[in-house]
């Protein structure tokens, strides 16, 4: 729920058409009601953060959240849940406003909710983005533990768990640990989406300020084998991809004006890739930008939605991404609202839960 302290202030500038050898195009958005009751399907799941997708085939998707309510009772009553710090949901149907979704969480001995990744002892995990390669399912998590500062934790590093059985129910899966490590140059993989391209698995991260972006890779068999100790990052135009060992200053930076969570995606329609993400703190918009590359050069970052909540004092928006598997829409996308104030949130349920809009590509000559 307080990952959205990490949000980092971003300039923006309004939307400008994206021009070049090709149409001019605006990226528009809208509320999608409909799409928004996916999340309210289980009275006893009553929101939560993050909202990763995971494509798992033969209609069924995977969604991985963050801090979550949980009413064991069934009543949607957020002042008697417990607050556990991951939880999933396998969608069934890929049209979000017609689809059917399952949600899922484990129990402690005493059968009260618990994390779905488990906490290692006083730590926690914050799921990343996660990929399906060939019969198995990859997911980054994010390492947090208690820390001595304002916010009284802080990210310790990431790790990611290969699941080999995605095809059977949640509590079926079975776990392999592939990679656990410190967070390197102070950077997360996985948080800001994950994707193959050419042969490689990218993972975008961020910094623990949120704010900057970075991009590591690994080959297609390496990541197929779990083999996830020793990335290539991105250092630059000059440099090029290098293997962490061989690293001894930071990896590049992609952008800094970035978010602590995003996505990126292959967007055929503009033979671009895209980037989504918020803005600012508190009360922000929605943005995108596009590179010919997974590693860039990335345009500047421009506005395309401003959510309804951002009227409400104190909110918080955060944590936009696109869904690019779901159909209803040229592009899916979802985006988080939470309460500098934790506790409004047991008065307004409203906010905390997932929020759904159907975004569309358009040419200017569209536009008039």
């Amino acid at each position: 729920m307080l990952f959205a302290v990490f949000l980092a202030g971003a300039m923006l500038a309004c939307q400008r058409p994206i021009a070049g050898n090709h149409p001019t195009f605006y990226l528009r958005a809208r509320s999608w009601p409909a799409a928004d009751r996916l999340f309210r399907q289980d009275p006893r799941w009553l929101g939560a953060d993050d909202a990763h997708s995971v494509d798992l085939g033969k209609g069924r998707v995977l969604w991985l959240f963050g801090d979550t309510f949980i009413n064991a009772n069934g009543v949607k009553d957020r002042f008697r849940a417990e607050l556990i710090r991951n939880s999933i949901g396998i969608q069934t149907g890929r049209d979000p406003s017609s689809a059917s979704m399952a949600f899922f969480w484990r129990q402690t001995p005493a059968r009260t909710p618990a994390s779905f990744f488990p906490n290692s002892g006083k730590n926690w995990f914050w799921p990343g983005d996660g990929i399906c390669i060939r019969n198995r399912l990859l997911i980054f998590l994010t390492a947090i533990e208690p820390f001595d500062n304002d916010l009284g934790f802080a990210v310790s590093g990431w790790r990611a768990v290969l699941v080999v059985n995605p095809d059977t129910p949640p509590e079926r899966w079975r776990f392999t640990d592939v990679c656990s490590k410190k967070a390197r140059f102070s950077i997360a993989l996985g948080t800001g989406g994950v994707l193959r391209h050419q042969g490689h698995l990218y993972a975008y991260g961020t910094n623990r300020g949120g704010n900057q972006a970075y991009l590591a890779r690994w080959p297609d068999e390496q990541a197929e084998a779990g083999d996830l100790g020793e990335p290539e990052w991105w250092c630059g135009a000059r440099s090029g991809w290098k293997k962490e060992s061989l690293i001894t200053d930071e990896p590049a930076v992609l952008f800094a004006d970035g978010q602590a969570e995003f996505g990126v995606h292959f967007e055929s329609r503009i033979n671009q890739f895209v980037q989504i993400q918020t803005t600012g703190f508190g009360a922000g918009e929605l943005g995108w930008r596009i590179a010919p590359r997974p590693e860039g050069p990335w345009g500047p970052l421009r506005c395309f939605y401003s959510p309804q909540e951002a009227s409400v004092p104190g909110v918080l928006i955060y944590a936009a991404k696109s869904h690019p598997f779901l159909t209803g829409a040229d592009l899916v996308i979802t985006y988080a609202t939470n309460h500098i104030e934790p506790k409004r949130l047991n008065v307004s349920p409203a906010l905390y839960y997932p929020r759904m809009l159907r975004g569309s590509f358009e040419t200017a000559s569209g536009l008039d």
